[in-house]
């Protein structure tokens, strides 16, 4: 005698009641534990024969689902489950791994089909905003035809058929140990077509305007920060006026080129406006830790993201301290309960780490946005399309780099393949990735782009 539906049912979680999005989930871990036996179904075709069971379960499943809270046994009461299953069974007898596997994958869709509109406020009112790989959260919608038009350059759900998610909800992925954080309390609007990002570079020669501290016994340094502090809080002011005078919704700094006061005066100008702000990162002690800290301002809001990933300058190494590896999104929720937008910031080498892509992925913000400071920015183009591709993200690289090399004490400028000061990459054919180089631009400078750039 096999297990019974009853006995599966409570074997996949607690007995007692469970947020419906925890419910969706526990069908879903079965779908990655099992996810060999799935994929052996899906080269055989088995899931498109039950793809009329969805619709079937998902009738069912509203009548049974009348709550945000479930249990697991009430899936297979006064529904037709117990047949699938039984059927399931009969039909594949020495594979019960897969017919256990597939009534997950159905009954997880069927309950995102019924109930998925759910699932936002579920995560809102636990607001758990960490994620241990597992746990799930709500994958945004994004109105991405009506920011760019019908033609999509990726589709990732046809293309990649996620296993271990549904249409309204994911599972935090195991992501060489960088959590995720999904925060949807966030204070941000859904861009409009017309919308308009803006670069500021306020920097025209870091590694003269810069200064730093070395510490060559550790191997380290710290504390980079301009030589003329009255200089680049001015530039940095002035950069986000000519910005907004563009009539600008994002605007972006590079990496370690805004201060604490030059921060106080972007704040400034851009106060009542509806603008967000990533303004760059700096360096900065936090709890008697050094940290490299992204600063984002939204809604006469800040938030921050501590970089995790250290820079490497010759024989020293960035001396931040060993900070929590996170990728963190912020979502913001629309008039309709839909989470609608979304946005991640990361501090340059942090984009490149593998896990990082991995939650990128997973998580799938509307936006991605990079401050840097680096002469080889070849990776980061190549990276930002692929995770274009894969989520359907547009990617805003904004990098601060010298006009020249020097080698031996001679100056070497960049030809037209040099370093790029900015990289926007879009989920559409014509503009899939857009690149400024340093030897186009002369800052301080106010680099102005469309979020959606007319079509050729």
């Amino acid at each position: 005698m096999g297990t019974t539906l009853s006995a599966w049912l409570a074997g996949l979680g607690p007995p007692g009641p469970l947020d419906v999005d925890q419910l969706c989930a526990s069908l879903l871990r079965v779908c990655r534990r099992q996810a060999a036996a799935l994929r052996e179904a899906r080269s055989a075709g088995l899931d498109r024969s039950l793809a009329g069971w969805r619709a079937t379960l998902a009738d069912a499943f509203r009548t049974v689902l009348r709550t945000p809270v479930a249990t697991l046994g009430g899936l297979g009461t006064r529904t037709s489950l117990e047949v699938l299953w039984e059927r399931l069974h009969a039909g594949l007898p020495e594979r019960p791994d897969i017919a256990e596997v597939l009534v997950a994958r159905v009954c997880a869709d069927a309950v995102d089909e019924a109930v998925g509109h759910r699932f936002v406020d579920c995560y809102r009112r636990r607001r758990q905003w960490r994620l241990s790989p597992g746990d799930p959260f709500p994958v945004a919608e994004p109105p991405l035809r009506d920011i760019f038009g019908r033609h999509l350059t990726t589709h990732p759900d046809v293309r990649d058929l996620p296993i271990d998610r549904t249409a309204r909800l994911a599972l935090a992925p195991y992501a060489d140990g960088v959590e995720l954080v999904v925060d949807l309390d966030a204070p941000l609007s859904v861009p409009g077509e017309s919308a308009v990002i803006a670069a500021c570079l306020p920097h025209a020669a870091p590694a003269r305007e810069l200064a730093f501290d070395p510490d060559p016994e550790r191997g380290q340094f710290f504390a980079v920060r301009p030589r003329d502090q009255t200089t680049a809080v001015a530039a940095a002011r002035d950069l986000t006026i000519e910005a907004l005078a563009a009539g600008v919704s994002l605007i972006i700094f590079p990496e370690l080129s805004v201060t604490a006061a030059g921060l106080d005066a972007i704040e400034g100008v851009v106060a009542g406006r509806d603008v967000v702000v990533v303004a760059g990162s700096r360096h900065v002690v936090v709890d008697g830790a050094p940290r490299n800290v992204a600063t984002v301002l939204a809604g006469g809001e800040r938030w921050s993201s501590a970089k995790f990933n250290p820079f490497v300058l010759g024989d020293l190494v960035e001396g931040i301290a060993s900070a929590p590896a996170q990728v963190v999104v912020r979502g913001a929720i629309d008039g309709a309960g839909r989470y609608a937008w979304s946005l991640a910031v990361l501090v340059c080498k942090d984009f490149l780490s593998p896990g990082a892509h991995q939650a990128l992925v997973a998580a799938r913000p509307a936006l991605i946005v990079v401050p840097s400071l680096t002469e080889r920015t070849a990776v980061f183009e190549a990276d930002a399309v692929g995770l274009t591709g894969a989520t359907q993200a547009t990617c805003i690289v904004v990098n601060q780099v010298d006009a020249a090399i020097t080698s031996d004490g001679i100056p070497r400028p960049f030809g037209p393949e040099g370093p790029a000061v900015v990289i926007v990459t879009r989920p559409v054919p014509w503009a899939l990735s857009e690149v400024v180089r340093r030897a186009e631009v002369a800052p301080p400078a106010c680099v102005v782009m469309r979020l959606r750039p007319a079509a050729p």
